[in-house]
């Protein structure tokens, strides 16, 4: 083999040998990255896992956020539609608390009004007492008068005729008296028609006021709120009135504790009705 020959055949074995060397650093170092590509798509696969582990919680506490803001929102427009339904509720209370102020306002007008005229029917009533408190007296004083010289004409009827001076003075007594009896009488009858008093009615009936329960006009009954508990007697006779209205007289004849029922005995022509007040005494 010639010179050149060797040479390309020690070159050619070099080659290889270089060749085997530089395979073999691959084929290891191959081998090597082979092993850490493993490892790492091992340990991805492992992220991954825990990745989607973590990302399907995270949808999971989204979508119950979702759902809990959902029913929040539904919460709040309840709330909402419920806090109008009061508001309005409210308004329309603070409207009719205003009109029932405002009638509490007339109210206390009107009962203002009525306290003043019943102040002015008390003091005509007083009034009208007194002259009948005096008609009675003088009446009275004018029976025991005409009764004392009823007694001294009796009396002289009896004695012997020498008494005709003292027989002749009692009948010109009597005849005063009777005078005095007339004038008296005439006094309680302007007393009477001034007032409207009804001497039927009798002397001691005590003050009481109240009012009419019920009225039936085709009996003529009158149903009070005044019985027995009130001093109440059968007998006694009650004036109707309403307002300034005077509308008539009823005599009690049935009494119960706290009621009683009283047949009407006179009328002015105005109708009696429930609520009309009454008195013993006006």
């Amino acid at each position: 083999m010639s010179p050149i020959g060797r040479i390309f055949v020690i070159i050619n074995l070099a080659l290889s040998a270089a060749f085997l060397g530089f395979a073999s650093n691959n084929l290891s170092a191959a081998q090597k990255y082979r092993g850490q590509f493993d490892a790492v798509t091992a340990e991805l696969a492992s992220t991954k896992t825990s990745m989607q582990a973590d990302i399907d919680q995270i949808t999971a506490d989204r979508d119950a956020a979702n759902r809990m803001r959902t029913e929040m929102r539904n919460q709040k427009e309840a709330l909402d539609a419920k806090n109008t339904a009061l508001e309005q509720e409210l308004a329309s209370a603070t409207d009719e608390l205003n009109e029932l102020k405002s009638d509490m306002g007339n109210i206390s007008s009107s009962i203002g009004d009525l306290s003043s005229s019943l102040d002015d029917m008390k003091s005509q009533v007083a009034q009208a007492n007194e002259a009948r408190a005096e008609a009675i007296n003088a009446r009275r004083d004018a029976e025991s008068a005409r009764d004392a010289a009823v007694a001294a004409k009796e009396k002289a009827d009896d004695r012997s005729n020498g008494l005709a001076a003292e027989l002749a003075q009692a009948e010109r007594d009597l005849t005063a008296t009777s005078r005095s009896l007339d004038d008296a009488n005439t006094t309680i009858a302007m007393v009477v028609e001034a007032t409207g008093f009804d001497i039927s009615r009798g002397i001691g009936a005590p003050q009481i006021d109240g009012a009419v329960l019920q009225y039936r006009a085709d009996q003529k009954l009158v149903h009070i709120n005044r019985g027995t508990n009130n001093k109440v007697k059968r007998g006694y006779i009650f004036d109707i009135y309403s307002g300034g209205t005077y509308k008539g007289q009823a005599r009690v004849e049935v009494v119960n504790p706290d009621t009683c029922t009283a047949v009407v005995v006179a009328t002015t022509g105005s109708e009696i009705a429930q609520g009309d007040l009454v008195s013993t005494q006006i």
